[in-house]
């Protein structure tokens, strides 16, 4: 019997949303499903594994000679709906890893530093992903906001001129006592290698010269996600840190879908990364 780690997480991410789009969008049943909006802080409700069909038989269409031969009792995703997956886990995070490099020289770092890489957890949320609103044309599509601030490692070395990544996961979700809905292997033992995790490659650029009502709706956004981020708002004057509001434009992106012989494993593409809206294709 599979493990039934990665069919509920596709369960939880694609079918948080009760609804289907046309066949002729080009996508599988599951694929469809996943294809509805939702916002950073949506509360997902586990699935009930009794309602995961395991008898379905598809013919995949892989094109890959790589792939793992046609399971009955499992759909091998495709990688449009890999895309889609990646983009609902983005949607679904409000914290993540970013990494960046110490630069050459420094007059706050030691030197044996330069060039180390560092990975520091922080708070992000994903806030273009209606196509056509305000954010969506300040941001990209795909690409996160951030709150940054100026005496933080990450952005001191993003200044210096390093690049950045962005390190997501659902491993963490095993920790909010749900570990007997997803999470758990064929063994019944609890299997973090076995969910989906993310990295989105690029750039950290600051938003500036925002006016009035952008920055409004950039605040009200980030504190759906982050309430407490109240308190060091850039450009109040009661902030307790100096900062900025950033986007990650994210250049490439890596995803690990699970185990290979039943998920996808491999480079994104950037354009096709663009076409989705927490998991609404455009």
């Amino acid at each position: 019997m599979w493990s039934l780690n990665i069919l509920a997480f596709m369960k939880l991410l694609l079918f948080s949303l009760a609804a289907t789009l046309p066949p002729s969008t080009g996508f599988d049943a599951i694929g469809r499903a996943s294809q509805f909006p939702i916002t950073p802080n949506e509360k997902a409700e586990p699935p009930n594994l009794q309602e995961i069909t395991t008898g379905r038989s598809h013919t995949a269409s892989l094109g890959n000679e790589d792939d793992p031969i046609n399971k009955p009792e499992y759909t091998f995703p495709s990688w449009d709906t890999t895309h889609l997956l990646a983009r609902r886990l983005l949607a679904l995070s409000t914290t993540g890893v970013l990494s960046t490099v110490y630069p050459p020289s420094s007059s706050v770092h030691r030197s044996s530093l330069s060039g180390v890489p560092i990975g520091l957890p922080d708070y992000i949320a994903d806030c273009a992903n209606e196509p056509s609103s305000e954010l969506e044309a300040l941001l990209g599509p795909g690409n996160p906001l951030i709150l940054a601030l100026n005496v933080g490692t990450t952005f001191r070395n993003t200044r210096a001129g390093s690049n950045i990544s962005l390190s997501l996961d659902w491993w963490h979700r095993q920790a909010d006592g749900r570990t007997g809905v997803f999470g758990v292997g064929r063994d019944g033992v609890v299997g973090g290698a076995e969910l989906p995790r993310l990295s989105l490659l690029g750039s950290l650029v600051p938003l500036e010269h925002l006016s009035d009502a952008t920055r409004v709706a950039v605040e009200r956004c980030f504190l759906d996600a982050h309430p407490d981020a109240k308190f060091w708002l850039p450009d109040h004057d009661n902030a307790v840190h100096s900062g900025y509001w950033a986007k990650l434009v994210v250049e490439e992106a890596f995803w690990v879908g699970g185990f290979g012989d039943r998920a996808r494993i491999g480079w994104l593409d950037p354009e096709t990364w663009k076409l989705y809206y927490a998991g609404k294709r455009a």
